[in-house]
């Protein structure tokens, strides 16, 4: 019977950790099953991301005011909705409105830039998650390194 080396059980274990950490931070950072907006945790106030089920096998979380005002994110009950200080109810199953520009008093959001047309609101980039592309080249950054050890 061969047993594994050292170096084989090291290279298994770096690719397994680096898989496993892109993995971590993507789920992280988009949860892939969102129920209502309040789960999309990156951007928790009033004009972060939220839950987007126009692919009903998929709902992820996506920035507020993609949507026209009043069919954007998703609720169940007024507490699922993001800008409920502000006076945001849960009609139907959309908030009432999503971002801080779109609440009554506030006098509407600016139109242009890249909001899906209705106005970004003067929000914040946000990045997005590390892809598997990203997993494969640190497991290959670990394998060259691990084979380029001198067997002492």
């Amino acid at each position: 019977m061969t047993l594994l080396s050292n170096r084989t059980k090291m290279m298994l274990l770096t690719g397994l950790v680096c898989l496993f950490a892109a993995g971590t931070a993507a789920a992280q950072a988009n949860p892939a099953n969102c129920t209502n907006d309040i789960q999309c945790v990156a951007t928790p106030t009033c004009g972060g991301e939220v839950c987007d089920w126009s692919d009903a096998s998929n709902h992820v979380c996506k920035a507020a005011g993609s949507a026209a005002k009043g069919s954007d994110g998703w609720c169940t009950t007024t507490d699922d909705c993001k800008c409920k200080d502000l006076s945001a109810t849960c009609v139907g199953v959309y908030c009432s409105f999503t971002r801080p520009c779109d609440a009554p008093d506030a006098g509407g959001c600016p139109t242009g830039g890249t909001g899906g047309g209705s106005g970004d609101g003067g929000g914040c980039s946000v990045a997005t998650a590390p892809s598997g592309g990203v997993a494969t080249l640190l497991v290959s950054i670990g394998l060259l390194v691990f084979s380029r050890r001198r067997r002492r």
